[in-house]
């Protein structure tokens, strides 16, 4: 069964309309592949419920139903339209 790397990278949210927003990236890796496959954006001020989100999931290896149920969820909570 193929197996899913995640490594959440923020990056910083410099417009000063957004200010208590975070924003970034969810690298996603498999194995013996240098670089990641793919990438899940988010942007959200739901900070402090995101934060528990990532710490559950940051660095984790998961299957591909839970990294489809991790894409879900990110466009469903934590993708927010500007």
């Amino acid at each position: 069964m193929k197996k899913y790397f995640l490594s959440f990278v923020e990056e910083m949210v410099l417009n000063p309309n957004y200010q208590g927003y975070v924003g970034g990236r969810i690298e996603v890796y498999v194995e013996n592949q240098e670089y990641a496959v793919e990438e899940i954006r988010f942007f959200t001020k739901k900070i402090k419920e995101f934060d528990k989100f990532r710490e559950k999931w940051d660095f984790q290896e998961v299957s591909a139903s839970d990294l489809e149920e991790i894409k879900k969820i990110i466009q469903e909570k934590f993708n927010e339209k500007l």
